[in-house]
């Protein structure tokens, strides 16, 4: 991602979530320091799906690109279809993890008007799976960023983790764009992270 790019999502993270913003010392540098992840959507695969859908023009999301992850049918699981993002730094034991994915809702479920990710998580990237951070989020129509955030419970090297969308909770498409995956390190203070909201 070119160096404009990159500083276009630190103001946009910055005004997101001004809370995170104002408790540390820096700036937009320093929120990008605690990246550990490679966010442009190009980093997305895709299981579940014969094929990974490739990035499309999506206008109002932070380096204009997405995947769009058309869901058929509600799957068995709803990580039957799941996007997933490498994770290339470490996080140690009381390490605090933060999670932020664009998202938006495409085509909603029959009846509904938003879609539903049912699993947005930072795990252990081979069985068991096991969440660092993990939430859920109904998805509105326009781009918003939604969240995960929790503590690790024990040591993780450099490439042992992923970023994990669980989409097949229901019959649906929605456009994912990039994800951060922020260590904050230890002892934050986890009332400061910010929480997904319930869109009206």
């Amino acid at each position: 991602m070119a160096r404009f790019a990159w500083v276009a999502t630190a103001v946009a993270l910055v005004s997101l979530f001004a809370s995170f913003a104002s408790a540390r010392a820096g700036g937009q540098d320093d929120i990008l320091d605690q990246v550990i992840n490679s966010p442009p959507v190009q980093s997305w695969q895709v299981t579940g799906l014969r094929a990974t859908p490739r990035p499309v023009r999506a206008e109002g999301v932070v380096g204009d690109q997405a995947i769009r992850v058309a869901v058929p049918s509600p799957g068995a699981n709803p990580w039957d279809i799941a996007g997933q993002m490498p994770i290339a730094g470490q996080i140690n034991q009381g390490d605090t993890i933060l999670l932020a994915v664009w998202a938006r809702t495409h085509t909603p479920p029959e009846g509904e008007r938003f879609a539903v990710i049912s699993g947005i998580r930072v795990q252990q990237s081979a069985a068991p799976y096991t969440a660092i951070a993990e939430d859920s989020a109904v998805i509105p129509s326009e781009w918003t960023m939604v969240y995960a955030s929790g503590v690790a419970q024990r040591d993780y090297p450099g490439g042992s983790t992923n970023v994990s969308v669980h989409l097949a909770g229901a019959a649906q498409t929605i456009e994912l764009g990039p994800a951060f995956v922020l260590n904050l390190g230890q002892d934050y203070d986890a009332a400061l992270l910010p929480r997904n909201a319930t869109p009206e």
